[in-house]
């Protein structure tokens, strides 16, 4: 190493944590825009029923439509949700910039051990961001996965560079994945890339150990027991998957945030290619970038795991890049905590259930019976305790449901199979109900029409 390497490193060493403070500032920025979206309150509703019964719903009990043997591998993620709503209004909100932070911080962790300076760890947090803007801005179930894939990642990681006997925490930290979100399929396919193609997986012995129980753990460890696979069976192959719409549409060139999370990719892939990428990492990046074409929510796995390789300088030097420690980034993050809480607090229903202020009206006009209702609102209903026709999640029901559901999203048109006399629409989608004769104006609320069947 030159005279001049050993003087660099200290002043990266001495220099502002600016890419921690990159990570406080987003976070204050995301409170302004920080809201409940689909996928999210149908699991506080399960949450809800466990903790009032004390055992685990057989189906969805909020729906009135038949349904097809679903099985229930979340129920952890179900009463962690439920707890975290039950304390008020921006709870849920304020759970997600905490899971954002954490999860951009596990990044920059992981990239400093490479190596990375501050400067490029700032530019890497900003393209995360900026690119997973959907995700880390809408509250949803898989935003539970985004901590435990980046710990994941890092995990390999270091294993790759200097392999030893931590591998064997992917098992534990995969368990408690698995009991979160299906997501953890995609950790373990990263995983299998790892152990086949990394010398970071050590003996074969250990490869084969941590890589079956691993899949045992994802599998079998959560409590849908041996009936797991059968979910994600019914999960992957759900209606909306097959057609490639809503949360399973494909990236699209003509909506601004799918461009966004291309654009950030295609940044990071070069910046972590610059860094000299590993063939295992290469492997995976492909395998990702192939579920994201698949549905653009995959893209935020992709960007998540170029983002500490995208860090990396062209010539690391032996003894890193990592700052040393400094009150600064705790107290930058304390005080974006402080600001983005009052942010949340002063936004008020803005960050609340999707049209809890309808959820009176829909329930007198109801007086008990089933509910068709747009998502998200549907959701917010069967939290609410009103019955619903069907929600989320929409694999829980037959395909020919799923399908009449879906419809009914997308055109307003009813379910002919449906024993409904109650839909909700958004207000300007009524009149083509109310024309069709089939159906009058019963409430308005919180801009939906409440309908009732005519006659």
């Amino acid at each position: 190493m030159s005279q001049a390497d050993p003087v660099r490193t200290a002043d990266a060493r001495r220099g502002l944590p600016v890419a921690s403070l990159a990570v406080a500032a987003w976070v204050v920025a995301l409170a302004f825009f920080v809201l409940l979206g689909s996928d999210l309150l149908w699991v506080v509703a399960l949450g809800d029923a466990v903790r009032a019964t004390g055992t685990v719903p057989d189906g969805v009990p909020f729906a009135t439509a038949p349904q097809e043997g679903w099985h229930d591998p979340v129920v952890l993620a179900q009463l962690l949700l439920s707890l975290v709503d039950g304390l008020g209004t921006p709870a849920l909100a304020a759970l997600q910039l905490v899971v954002v932070a954490a999860t951009l911080l596990v990044v920059l962790a992981d990239g400093r051990r490479a190596g990375g300076p501050e400067g490029r760890g700032a530019l890497v947090v900003s393209l995360v961001v900026v690119g997973a803007a959907a995700t880390f801005a809408v509250t949803r179930l898989p935003s539970l996965s985004l901590v435990p894939f980046v710990l994941a990642v890092a995990l390999m990681r270091r294993q790759h560079v200097r392999p030893d006997r931590g591998l064997w925490w992917m098992v534990p930290l995969v368990a408690l994945w698995g009991n979160l979100h299906g997501a953890v399929l995609v950790g373990l396919a990263v995983l299998g890339v790892f152990l086949v193609l990394s010398p970071g997986g050590g003996p074969w012995r250990r490869r084969v150990g941590v890589g079956a129980g691993s899949a045992l753990a994802a599998l079998v460890l959560t409590s849908a027991g041996t009936s797991t696979p059968a979910y994600y069976l019914q999960a992957l192959d759900n209606e909306a998957a097959a057609r490639g719409t809503d949360l399973w549409a494909r990236p699209s060139l003509g909506h601004p945030l799918d461009v966004a999370m291309l654009l950030a990719a295609a940044v990071l892939l070069v910046l972590a290619a610059r860094g000299r990428m590993p063939l295992w990492e290469w492997a995976a990046t492909v395998g990702l970038a192939v579920g994201t074409a698949s549905a653009a929510r995959n893209g935020v796995w992709l960007l998540l795991f170029l983002a500490a390789a995208a860090m990396r300088p062209r010539r690391p030097h032996p003894t890193g890049g990592v700052p040393r420690r400094s009150v600064v980034p705790v107290v930058a993050l304390a005080a974006a905590a402080l600001v983005a809480g009052g942010v949340l607090v002063a936004r008020g229903p803005a960050v609340g259930a999707p049209g809890e202020a309808a959820v009176g009206a829909v329930r007198e006009v109801a007086a008990g019976r089933p509910v068709l209702a747009v998502q998200p609102l549907a959701e917010t209903l069967a939290r609410d305790g009103v019955r619903v026709w069907a929600a989320n999640p929409i694999d829980a029901f037959p395909r020919s449901v799923q399908a009449g559901f879906l419809d009914f999203l997308h055109d307003g048109t009813v379910p002919p199979g449906a024993d409904v006399d109650v839909v909700v629409v958004e207000r300007g989608d009524a009149a083509a109900l109310v024309g069709s004769g089939g159906w009058r104006l019963a409430r308005e609320a919180d801009g939906y029409a409440v309908l009732e069947r005519a006659g």
